[in-house]
């Protein structure tokens, strides 16, 4: 036990569940690195392409992954005044920042990469928590699915 008792041993384990909200943190912080390297490369003019991979099966029927790569949606859009918007989604629907504000005016192009990594540092500090918390909430009662008896 000499090499042991020198490692810092604790109860741990890789299956510890996480809170919802913190999953909805990561994924949102997972896509705004996305969208963080998709606005360098927009500002320089170029297209940014997101690699995924997917299951497909081939000729002779064996199920293969492959890599495609695909355009991401982009979180930022010119409004009719023409001051740049960036609206933070959670899959395709937007996350309110304020309880009746759900985007963020960026004014320039220019600014969108300084603006987006302004909002991952609020994401790491947990400033958006109580959004990500009220998209986590159950909407309400389950329906029932057709044909079955309620009770």
């Amino acid at each position: 036990m000499q090499y042991l008792s020198k490692l810092s041993l604790t109860v741990s384990s890789q299956k510890q569940p996480v809170s919802p909200v913190a999953r909805k943190r990561l994924n949102l912080l997972r896509k705004l690195e996305l969208q963080i390297q998709a606005a360098e490369a927009e500002l320089r003019d170029e297209e940014f392409l997101e690699e995924i991979r997917k299951w497909v099966r081939g000729e002779d029927g064996e199920r293969e992954q492959i890599t495609e790569k695909r355009p991401i949606r982009k979180w930022w859009w010119q409004h009719h005044t023409g001051a740049w918007m960036l609206t933070l989604k959670d899959g395709a629907k937007p996350l309110p920042l304020l309880e009746d504000k759900n985007s963020i005016e960026i004014g320039e192009i220019s600014n969108l990469v300084e603006v987006l990594q302004t909002v991952r540092s609020a994401v790491l500090a947990g400033e958006l928590d109580d959004a990500l918390e009220q998209m986590v909430k159950p909407k309400g009662k389950p329906k029932t699915p057709a044909g079955k008896p309620k009770g």
